[in-house]
């Protein structure tokens, strides 16, 4: 499997949490305000929601932040909901908003950077990882269904690398949208997505040759 394939398996998957429906009436209630409906909203969303925040910023922090802060936005917009999109891709749409604004708060998400200045991601230190990695690309892409696994290698990006990349193959976002979002141009987006999945394929390479000499001895 192709690291580009990426978005065909994940991002289904993430799609699939936010297109969880609630019944008419559930939403007519929490629209009027009734307090078990918010409940059952937040219930059905907020796995979701926190999965989104976690895989942008990759940390828990920041999850945590985003679920409280797009739930009390939710509460606030439900009565302008006008049901032209589904509610779950309504509240992920709310959710990214909240993480660009957590990141852009915190510092973390830089406003310019040049595809051409990525090249400092060769001296990126390495983040710890639970589990050793797979052994060869192949395997890398297969275990990307296993959250922990992904947000471990993820976490060896940049912020904005990983911002980019988590949108686009996660997500499912177009880098007409993303270019929206990060005041970027499609073009940017699309080169950072190229980079870091490079810069991912550099890691595996990289673990592999690494293994290979220690098996020598």
């Amino acid at each position: 499997m192709h690291l580009k394939s990426m978005h065909a398996t994940n991002g289904s998957i993430q799609h699939q949490r936010f297109q969880i429906e609630v019944s008419k009436e559930v939403l007519k209630k929490a629209i009027r305000g009734d307090r078990e409906a918010h409940s059952v909203l937040y219930q059905t969303y907020s796995n979701a929601v926190y999965t989104l925040a976690f895989g942008i910023c990759g940390s828990q922090q920041c999850a945590e932040d985003v679920l409280h802060n797009t739930y009390i936005k939710l509460l606030n917009k439900l009565p302008s909901f006008e049901g032209r999109a589904p509610l779950g891709m309504w509240l992920r749409q709310i959710a990214v908003n909240e993480s660009l604004m957590y990141l852009r708060k915190h510092k973390k998400h830089k406003a310019v950077i040049s595809s051409d200045e990525y090249d400092y991601i060769e001296d990126y230190q390495d983040r710890d990882c639970d589990e050793a990695y797979p052994a060869s690309s192949t395997d890398f892409t297969n275990r990307l269904d296993s959250q922990n696994d992904m947000h471990c290698l993820l976490n060896k990006l940049p912020e904005d690398m990983r911002l980019v990349l988590w949108l686009k193959e996660v997500e499912g976002y177009t880098h007409n949208e993303i270019a929206t979002l990060v005041n970027k141009t499609p073009s940017y987006s699309k080169s950072v997505v190229s980079r870091a999945l490079q810069f991912l394929r550099a890691r595996m390479t990289l673990h592999d040759d690494l293994s290979y000499s220690v098996g020598e001895h």
